[in-house]
């Protein structure tokens, strides 16, 4: 983690690429919207960036999601996504586990405050800061933009 946020960190025009995997929805709308032109000024002219689109609205109910078990060597590794709705944002807390020899061995819980925002949304806050939307891609959970002005 830097100890700075883009806009302190003062870069200007020395990446053609930036991407935010897994981090748009934690952040809140403000802190959003001010992480837009940051990166607009990290970015080379015709600069891109791909983004992990947020969920577009709370929960309607509490949801899990059961992660994938894998087997490496002994052990054997797993977990679960908890979601609900809480006021404006999304309460997600992540529940990992590790078994050996059939007992559980190891468990840790995190949770993430994530807030819900439209693609549309998102793409009028790229707008403003430069940004023009790429054609859509395979996965509608991306959002692919390119700077065209600063």
């Amino acid at each position: 983690m830097h100890p700075h946020t883009l806009d302190e960190v003062g870069l200007h025009e020395v990446a053609d690429v930036a991407v935010c995997h897994n981090t748009i929805a934690c952040l809140s709308p403000t802190s959003r919207r001010a992480l837009w032109p940051a990166i607009a000024k990290a970015l080379v002219p015709a600069g891109v960036l791909l983004i992990q689109l947020p969920p577009a609205r709370l929960p309607h109910r509490e949801t899990t999601h059961d992660l994938p078990t894998r087997r490496v060597g002994e052990h054997e590794y797993g977990g679960r996504v908890v979601a609900s709705a809480d006021v404006n944002r999304i309460r997600t807390r992540f529940d990992y586990w590790v078994r050996g020899d059939g007992v559980v061995l190891r468990e840790h819980n995190e949770t993430f405050w994530m807030w819900p925002a439209a693609r549309t949304t998102v793409i009028g806050e790229l707008e403003k800061a430069g940004f023009a939307p790429l054609p859509r891609r395979a996965d509608p959970a991306v959002l692919a933009v390119r700077l065209t002005r600063r």
